[in-house]
């Protein structure tokens, strides 16, 4: 009996036993993969994890007449910009100071800063004009990326990095312009922001 177990291992350990037994091997492999055993666990329709972790940019946009859903209208093809740092610094830190009506000038606040902005924005004279133009040259020296609405008021952009950022648009509604100038942090995953006239951060008169 020990002389037959001797005898077989040596038949194995012949190259033509070990080229028997390896054609053997990979036909069952592939007799396997046909009929789906050995099938791998990741296919092309899968999720991959680390996809859901990348940061992502979410804008729902939307004026509301009322307490519902229902009563929603979408701030549609609007522009939006993701900032490094706030906009009143950028102003600041570029020079810019904004002129007042009545010429007096008094230490200078934010909504002095927003003011001018929605002012640049609105005001169709040739002199608001350049200066929405320098506003514009400053924001595009800080803008991380930028999103425009669609026509329901949504955007989704993949987000540059993580961090602390300002998301700064204007619209403008019912005579009304608004100016939104909002701190966000943006985390691994999808952060999803809503923008309404009630984080908006000044709303001025269509005529002012």
């Amino acid at each position: 009996m020990i002389f037959q177990r001797i005898k077989i291992k040596a038949k194995l350990n012949s190259p033509k036993m070990r080229n028997l037994f390896l054609n053997c091997s990979l036909l069952i492999l592939l007799i396997g993969q046909a009929s789906g055993f050995g099938e791998t666990s990741c296919r092309t329709n899968d999720v991959n994890p680390l996809s859901l972790l990348e940061p992502s940019v979410g804008v729902k946009a939307n004026f509301y007449s009322g307490d519902e859903d229902e009563d929603a209208s979408p701030i549609a093809e609007t522009d939006f910009y993701l900032l490094d740092k706030s906009l009143v610094n950028i102003l600041k830190d570029s020079g810019f100071e904004p002129e007042f009506e009545d010429g007096k000038q008094h230490r200078l606040e934010a909504e002095d800063y927003l003011t001018a902005t929605r002012r640049a924005f609105f005001s169709e004279d040739a002199e608001s004009e350049v200066i929405a133009f320098l506003i514009r040259d400053r924001i595009s020296k800080h803008k991380l990326l930028a999103l425009k609405t669609d026509h329901s008021g949504q955007a989704n952009v993949k987000a540059v990095k993580t961090g602390n950022y300002y998301l700064f648009g204007v619209s403008e509604s019912g005579g009304e312009v608004f100016v939104w100038h909002l701190p966000i942090e943006i985390k691994l995953g999808e952060n999803m922001i809503e923008i309404d006239q009630y984080n908006a951060e000044v709303v001025f008169s269509a005529d002012e």
